[in-house]
């Protein structure tokens, strides 16, 4: 594999700045001033004791059970 391949198939730097907010008692990661994340994200205590480590990925797609059920708000019609 040449140099260019290796920098080509390379993850890009990570950028912008991740911060912790709280919604209606659900915590989410914030990405502001940028698109890219690391792929692991330590966790610290106040000491700086490595309590976990979190490693990115896609997004999950939404639970089958918070999928719309179509069908439960069907009209049958007797043509007969």
């Amino acid at each position: 594999m040449s140099d260019q391949e290796a920098e080509a198939t390379e993850a890009p730097e990570p950028s912008g700045r991740l911060e912790l907010t709280d919604r209606d008692g659900v915590l989410s990661l914030t990405l502001s001033g940028g698109e890219v994340i690391p792929r692991n994200i330590p966790v610290l205590d106040e000491s700086g004791k490595l309590l976990a480590v979190y490693t990115a990925g896609p997004p999950a797609p939404p639970a089958a059970e918070a999928a719309t059920d179509v069908l439960a708000e069907r009209t049958v019609v007797d043509l007969t």
